[in-house]
């Protein structure tokens, strides 16, 4: 099986050379680039397929990296960043990224992100899944086999991560749905914090528009999803 490879953009000389090395001791590829102009490069001149992108970087930073890229890929992109206020991951979820780790950060944790994200991409669809390949729930059509998600007929664009929370959901309708549980449902054994659940419902909400109050919170136990009177 031919190796993954890892794109790498760190200014930083010492992370960049450990988090390389904890990479290529576990078989990945590994391409590194110093700033963001250098990541755009090689981008586009290597195939690439996952992104770890640091945001504090000279010459173009990483929020302009991730929305260029997102303007042709929907490459895995993983920030790595000191900014862990909330504003900054809801940022980064506004520009379609999969993961972030904050700095400083346990390389062992970062590849462990990394192989679950690869993994979940390349994974075949359970087979419960293929035998019906569209879900329709009031004005939400999401259909499986080709990853398209439609609100009122109008296509919504999502990540990987954004599309299996919201099959998810439709797949639970009405039940109440711990975090927990949508953590090992959705990010299987990716080590994640918790908190990242709520930061992508607040994501999905804004996506759904006048529809967002299909995804409603219960206080103490988690989220519940249903299409009713007030939500369509």
């Amino acid at each position: 099986m031919e190796a993954k490879t890892i794109l790498i953009v760190e200014d930083e000389p010492t992370i960049q050379n450990v988090v390389k090395k904890y990479f290529e001791t576990e078989g990945f590829h590994v391409i590194t680039a110093n700033d963001g102009f250098a990541a755009l490069e090689q981008f586009n001149s290597n195939h690439i397929d996952l992104i770890c992108l640091d945001i504090m970087m000279p010459n173009i930073d990483g929020w302009t990296v991730t929305e260029t890229i997102r303007e042709t890929s929907d490459v895995p992109i993983i920030i790595m960043t000191a900014l862990s206020s909330e504003e900054n991951v809801l940022k980064g979820y506004e520009y379609r990224i999969d993961d972030y780790i904050t700095k400083p950060f346990n390389p062992k944790i970062l590849v462990a992100k990394s192989k679950s994200l690869l993994n979940r991409i390349g994974a075949p669809a359970p087979v419960e899944r293929k035998q019906s390949s569209s879900l329709v729930i009031g004005p939400l059509d999401l259909n499986t086999n080709n990853m398209i998600f439609k609100v009122d007929g109008r296509i919504v664009e999502l990540s990987k991560t954004e599309f299996d929370l919201i099959h998810f959901f439709m797949d639970h309708q009405q039940q109440v749905c711990s975090r927990d549980l949508i953590l090992s449902s959705v990010w299987g054994d990716a080590a994640v914090e918790t908190r990242i659940v709520d930061t992508y419902i607040k994501k999905i909400r804004k996506l759904l528009g006048p529809h967002a109050k299909m995804i409603s919170t219960v206080f103490g136990s988690g989220y519940r999803f249903e299409a009713n009177d007030e939500s369509v």
